[in-house]
């Protein structure tokens, strides 16, 4: 766990100083063919970011590279992880929203895959580009984790757990290596399998569904990413261990079932923020230029179907706190999560 944060902390001190700062229905992944020159421009989302609530921040995403293409510019939606790192690694998929796991395994499977920006902190720089990976409880199950006025993570083991998938980034990649760490295990396959290290492992093929997994009694455990647009903190420090996260009483699909109940954090940890990222192999570097002018500029940073403050009042993708925007950012960025893998 050290380890880890050490390799976030100095990656985000040493790039912070050299980093540069169409109304289409959603296409179907499995129609998707690879590009052309004269195809479509092709935007695909990672699940979560495919929920219903960010249509409006897909919308302004999508009218963004149309207006700096000049193409018609087709949002995929998906509700699979390895859809879309398939789809942008084969260059059916020009574009992508998705996490750092999943383009570090894009970017394995063809080296054009490269991201082009990311959401930054407050600061409005990469010194801060941070989000949260949570374990979490049922509230009413604290008692259990708690040592004096510390969380321990020792009651997991042989409980029934739900990931978000196996190609996430703070749904499986980062609390696994927590988990590996803390209970020195020898890699991630124990994790996975039943009556291993845990008694069941589901998949909530999305950080909302893996929520819910929890929510519903499903899991004793899981893990799953800060959702400020669908939870607030009844107590604690927000993004911090030993906070109490509560479902909005306007929290929409899938958590209309479950609102008003609450979970406890037993281990928060901070994971850099994920890629937007383009395949090279059909995307032009004079297209991506304009892309990457238009993504940093202060138009769109001000533009509140993008970024806007997440209170679930008027939901968008990238919270708006203070001076949050997109910036530029390289694959070396995302080492610190590559090497978790080594």
């Amino acid at each position: 766990m050290k380890k880890l944060l050490s390799m976030i902390i100095l990656s985000l001190l040493a790039l912070a100083v050299t980093a540069c700062s169409g109304g289409a229905t959603a296409t179907k992944p499995n129609s998707l063919q690879k590009n052309g020159k004269n195809d479509a421009f092709k935007l695909v989302f990672y699940p979560n970011e495919s929920a219903q609530e960010f249509e409006k921040s897909r919308e302004a995403l999508k009218e963004i590279v149309a207006k700096a293409t000049g193409k018609k510019v087709e949002v995929v939606t998906t509700t699979d992880y390895n859809v879309v790192i398939e789809t942008i690694a084969n260059g059916q998929a020009n574009m992508a929203v998705m996490g750092a796991e999943g383009y570090i395994q894009a970017h394995k499977k063809n080296p054009k895959v490269q991201p082009i920006v990311t959401n930054s902190g407050p600061s409005g720089t990469l010194e801060d580009a941070l989000y949260y990976s949570f374990i979490a409880v049922p509230e009413d199950k604290k008692i259990e984790y708690q040592q004096a006025d510390k969380y321990t993570l020792e009651p997991i083991k042989g409980k029934n757990f739900s990931f978000v998938s196996n190609s996430s980034t703070s749904g499986f990649k980062v609390p696994s290596s927590v988990i590996i760490d803390e209970f020195g295990l020898d890699n991630s396959d124990e994790l996975i399998m039943e009556n291993k290290f845990f008694n069941k492992v589901l998949f909530g093929g999305s950080h909302q569904g893996s929520a819910v997994n929890l929510l519903k009694g499903d899991v004793d455990a899981a893990a799953f990413m800060n959702m400020p647009e669908y939870f607030e903190v009844a107590s604690g420090e927000e993004n911090q261990t030993g906070m109490v996260y509560k479902v909005r009483e306007t929290a929409g699909a899938p958590f209309e079932s479950v609102r008003g109940k609450k979970v406890r954090v037993i281990k928060s940890i901070p994971v850099l923020n994920a890629p937007i990222v383009v395949n090279e192999d059909v995307v032009s570097q004079d297209e991506k230029a304009k892309i990457l002018a238009a993504f940093t500029s202060d138009e769109t940073s001000q533009n509140k179907a993008i970024f806007n403050k997440k209170d679930g009042d008027n939901p968008a993708l990238f919270g708006k706190e203070k001076d949050e925007q997109f910036v530029e950012v390289e694959d070396a960025f995302y080492e610190p999560i590559r090497q978790m893998s080594e």
